[in-house]
């Protein structure tokens, strides 16, 4: 399985710098490869709300991302459900406080630790450093 973090999902949805790579990329994955957990829905819908917030996107154009992120996820990608064990494993991370890692960073590399995965992509450095620290399996697919 590839875990698929926020970072990486939003530049496939909303157009960034990076999302022709990302598209790239994820169309060249099968998709029973590609999951994401029930972190990355709350996540990903976060930050869709912020861009309204922000005016970087408008109503109609959060309510069609927000429709085909859901196809997708019904779709495309296997969720993972967060549980406790990721919460307590994403407090143990967060120990070690040399990883610089927030709550929500630390919760995708518990998910993604627990669930063996074989890589995660990201394109959050903070992230990218404090995996390669936990050694757990990661590309930035060179976007960074």
């Amino acid at each position: 399985m590839i875990y698929l973090d926020t970072s990486f999902l939003a530049p496939f949805y909303i157009q960034e710098a990076t999302s022709t790579s990302v598209e790239t990329i994820l169309l060249n994955i099968p998709t029973e490869q590609l999951a994401i957990s029930d972190w990355t829905i709350v996540e990903f819908t976060s930050l869709v709300s912020r861009r309204v917030r922000m005016s970087e996107l408008n109503l109609e154009q959060m309510e069609a991302v927000i429709n085909s992120f859901k196809e997708d996820v019904a779709q495309s990608y296997t969720v993972f459900t967060v549980t406790s064990a990721d919460f307590i494993l994403a407090a143990e991370f967060i120990q070690q406080w040399e990883t610089g890692l927030r709550a929500g960073d630390a919760l995708h590399l518990a998910i993604a630790r627990n669930h063996s995965i074989e890589n995660l992509l990201s394109l959050d450095r903070g992230l990218i450093d404090a995996a390669r620290q936990l050694s757990i399996p990661l590309d930035s697919s060179g976007l960074l």
